[in-house]
């Protein structure tokens, strides 16, 4: 897990989820057992098993069939590999009597970037069942070398940082976005603030896709 990506996710969510939803999303945090049924996530990777049904790396011609792989999204635990730490999942009830009735969750996971694709659909579920996004759903994530946590947008291409800037890009950098030369303009951004290979390219994704707020 050499592109290790830490993944921080605080939900507010209503008091109106059904026990199935409760029941799912408690297995995708590793809290409780899989649910007969699937709706939060509803793609999961295959994996190749071979006649005698043991997982195998797939060769051509070999006697087997290809099974999905039914894993939790969210229910790591214990000490973090690459970003330091400890890994964690919770569910928690905000009774009827208690102000906001409804579930509390937080979580914090370690990631690859072959593994985005369970969690950002445990996230467009949260973003759709929260009753205010903006304030209901807090997520935040980091490249394990970089030393802070941006506040997360999930768009169509996936997983990426709200990038806040004190000044706005170079013309240089600008320029490079509208051409289509983004390796370039990666560069250009190292150079003009000092930012790492992974900041840089964050940084330049979010300016394709029109997410930096200015400050």
């Amino acid at each position: 897990m050499a592109d290790a990506y830490e993944l921080i996710i605080n939900a507010d969510l209503p008091d109106d989820l059904s026990q199935a939803e409760v029941d799912e999303l408690r297995w995708h945090l590793g809290l409780g057992p899989e649910p007969p049924e699937h709706t939060i996530v509803t793609e999961f990777p295959q994996e190749f098993v071979d006649e005698h049904g043991e997982l195998t790396e797939y060769a051509p011609g070999a006697a087997g069939t290809w099974e999905e792989v039914k894993l939790p999204a969210l229910g790591r635990r214990g000490p973090a590999w690459r970003i330091g730490g400890a890994l964690f999942a919770a569910l928690e009830r905000r009774e009827p009597s208690e102000p906001r009735p409804g579930w509390a969750l937080s979580c914090r996971q370690e990631l690859h970037p072959d593994e985005f694709e369970g969690p950002e659909q445990c996230v467009r579920w949260l973003q759709r069942r929260v009753p205010e996004p903006h304030f209901d759903l807090k997520v935040y994530w980091r490249f394990y070398e970089d030393l802070s946590l941006e506040p997360t947008f999930l768009g169509e291409s996936g997983f990426g940082p709200r990038q806040t800037v004190c000044t706005p890009p170079s013309p240089q950098v600008l320029r490079l976005v509208a051409d289509g030369r983004s390796r370039e303009a990666v560069a250009q951004a190292r150079r003009d603030a000092g930012l790492s290979i992974e900041q840089a390219r964050s940084y330049v994704a979010a300016l394709q896709a029109g997410r930096v707020v200015l400050s």
